[in-house]
């Protein structure tokens, strides 16, 4: 039966390559024929490596696993859309997106990105379609330039001709978060494969199997398709703290990490600083004083 591996949101973890290399791990263990690798936005960028970069790096950890498809994210435009394009052509996986074009109309980066694709596994068909949050370009200026039209239009016209292309099951690659709830109940979809939101999840809703792994790589899901139209689906969380290390993967971003001369340790602390959601989220904390503090010293600023 066909299996789908989902991760999401690797975000800031390509500055840490053993985390990377054990997400890569866990992901080569257990792909094989049957599994189709799928990402769901935020996997290039943000992190200070991806700053020098421009979000190539990524490309060390698609290659390595070898990715299927993937949509994008409001921080895969971090560095503008040409950059984005860049990363898109050299990528190995299918890029699926419903609803991103360019100021003139055209699809982003039509040449090499779709609104949909198949892939045929042990004889399963499986249509796959990208949506992308509406709100990116005031989330991320650097995608102001670009147009992301109605998620739920453009995914009810995307399941509408995978379903007369005869696929047996939809699969969604969203990066909407907490508009995934209204994507299950305006499409007919059999997994919404989600994002952008960094608090996993895992629930049926309006028929749907609505699934987040969570931010920076801890975790992958691993979705079992049944093998008819009405199959069940069956979901194992996998985390990967104790995967195998990819130690190809580690050593192709510390020789990028090395390039960049961003292997020196600047200073160290006594007590960690808090990044939790509480509280960065409630008022004034170390990780924010700390932030301005940079931009203040970087700018010369009062």
């Amino acid at each position: 039966m066909p299996r789908l591996l989902h991760y999401s949101d690797i975000e800031n973890v390509y500055d840490d390559p053993v985390r990377v290399g054990r997400l890569a791990g866990a992901i080569r263990s257990r792909s094989g024929a049957d599994a189709v690798v799928c990402g769901s936005g935020d996997n290039t960028s943000p992190g200070v490596l991806a700053l020098i970069e421009r979000g190539r790096q990524a490309l060390d950890l698609f290659r390595a696993i070898d990715a299927d498809v993937e949509t994008f994210g409001n921080h895969d435009f971090d560095y503008g859309p040409a950059a984005a394009r860049g990363v898109v052509a050299d990528a190995p996986q299918t890029w699926v997106a419903a609803n991103v074009f360019d100021a003139n109309g055209d699809r982003f980066a039509a040449e090499h990105v779709t609104p949909t694709t198949i892939r045929e596994v042990d004889g399963v068909r499986l249509g796959f379609f990208g949506v992308t949050d509406p709100a990116t370009p005031s989330l991320n200026p650097m995608a102001g330039e670009l147009v992301f039209t109605d998620p739920y239009d453009a995914a009810e016209a995307a399941v509408a001709d995978l379903r007369d292309r005869g696929v047996d099951h939809v699969i969604a690659l969203s990066h909407l978060g907490g508009g995934d709830d209204e994507l299950a109940h305006r499409v007919d979809v059999d997994v919404i494969l989600g994002g952008h939101v960094h608090a996993e999840r895992d629930e049926r809703v309006a028929g749907a199997r609505l699934l987040r792994p969570g931010a920076n790589g801890h975790v992958i899901f691993e979705v079992e398709i049944g093998s008819d139209a009405d199959g069940g689906i069956d979901v194992t969380r996998h985390e990967t703290a104790q995967a195998p290390v990819a130690e190809d993967v580690v050593d192709a971003l510390e020789g990028r990490i090395d390039a960049a001369g961003l292997d020196e340790v600047v200073t160290t602390l006594e007590e960690p600083i808090d990044r939790s959601e509480e509280t960065v989220f409630g008022g004034e904390c170390r990780i924010g004083n700390f932030v301005a503090d940079a931009y203040r010293w970087s700018l010369d600023a009062d």
